[in-house]
């Protein structure tokens, strides 16, 4: 696995830098057109919004407020409709090279992401959904051992106190999935300790009695515990948690600054890192030819597709039975 900045940098300027600079008018084309955009809708947004104070019995907050969602509304159509060929472009010249770059091998699909079976079977999460998305789906073998990632967004419908729905977020960040080549009788889940550090004692209480992820396990390392709250059996998980992989936990967690949910579903680990936004979109704002921003998505998917080696998975410590 390529993970050298200083030969990334080499294939930008020769495999990606001429392509980029065709892309890149397509880009100041779009921001042009949308500036251009902004500056129409806020001087009929002044218009209108005289005329709604003037006929209309409403106050300037309303008229303010009913204005500025309508602009907005607007706007975004406008923005996706401009960006959206722009944005299949830049996944193919940026992210799919960049995978390329790190790994040949790997197969990287961006309209594609982790499956709905795939989500359900991790147990991460026991809230019902009503909606799953996502994208950039890569999958592959890093040192023999199976793993796919992508993007993935889960929400479920909401109503208000006045019955208006809206969509809340279950998990929104980057979903991972690799095989151990290893069996467990067992599931093993860890999840985010949340409870005892804002209830304390009865924070304690109800994890005891929470048993939709199954046993609570107690584990011999205070900074694992104060981070993170486990639910298995109490044996194979200690196995499986065992004191170097909790260290490892702990490392990628702190590499990442992100909150962290895992689980050991027999043969699997599922990883699920809560970014709260799509990681690998382009950025009008930011210039194709700059070598920054190509630097930052090759030192998040590097993060990434080095968990085989961070949690050192493709050590055959246990084999199957």
């Amino acid at each position: 696995m390529q993970t050298n900045v200083s030969s990334l940098m080499d294939f930008f300027y020769e495999k990606m830098y001429g392509d980029l600079k065709i892309l890149e008018q397509d880009r100041l084309a779009i921001v042009a057109k949308l500036q251009k955009t902004a500056i129409i809708l806020s001087l009929v947004g002044v218009m209108v919004f005289f005329i709604l104070t003037r006929s209309f019995p409403l106050t300037f907050l309303q008229a303010f407020a009913l204005v500025g969602t309508l602009l907005f509304l607007i706007y975004m159509f406008i923005y996706r409709h401009l960006s959206s060929g722009y944005r299949l472009l830049f996944k193919e010249e940026v992210i799919a090279k960049i995978v390329q770059f790190i790994d040949p091998s790997l197969l990287y699909q961006a309209n594609k992401h982790i499956s709905e079976k795939e989500y359900t079977t991790s147990e991460l999460f026991s809230e019902n959904f009503d909606r799953l998305s996502g994208n950039d789906l890569v999958q592959g073998t890093i040192n023999g051992v199976n793993l796919k990632f992508s993007d993935l967004h889960v929400e479920k419908q909401m109503k208000d106190k006045e019955g208006r729905e809206h969509w809340e977020s279950i998990f929104q960040g980057l979903f991972f999935i690799v095989d151990f080549n290893k069996h467990f009788t067992y599931k093993t889940v860890v999840l985010p300790e949340i409870a005892s550090n804002t209830f304390g004692i009865l924070g304690e209480w109800i994890q005891e009695f929470n048993k939709s992820h199954g046993e609570l396990v107690k584990l011999d390392n205070p900074a694992f515990e104060k981070l993170f709250v486990v639910y298995g059996n109490q044996i194979e998980s200690r196995y499986i948690l065992s004191p170097s992989m909790m260290e490892r936990i702990l490392d990628f967690k702190a590499k990442t600054g992100k909150v962290l949910s895992i689980s050991f579903i027999p043969s699997k680990m599922y990883l699920c890192v809560d970014y709260k936004k799509d990681l690998f979109e382009p950025i009008l704002t930011q210039s194709l030819l700059d070598f920054a921003p190509i630097k930052e998505y090759f030192k998040l998917l590097s993060l990434i597709l080095g968990i085989v080696e961070a949690f050192k998975l493709d050590e055959k410590i246990w084999s199957k039975r």
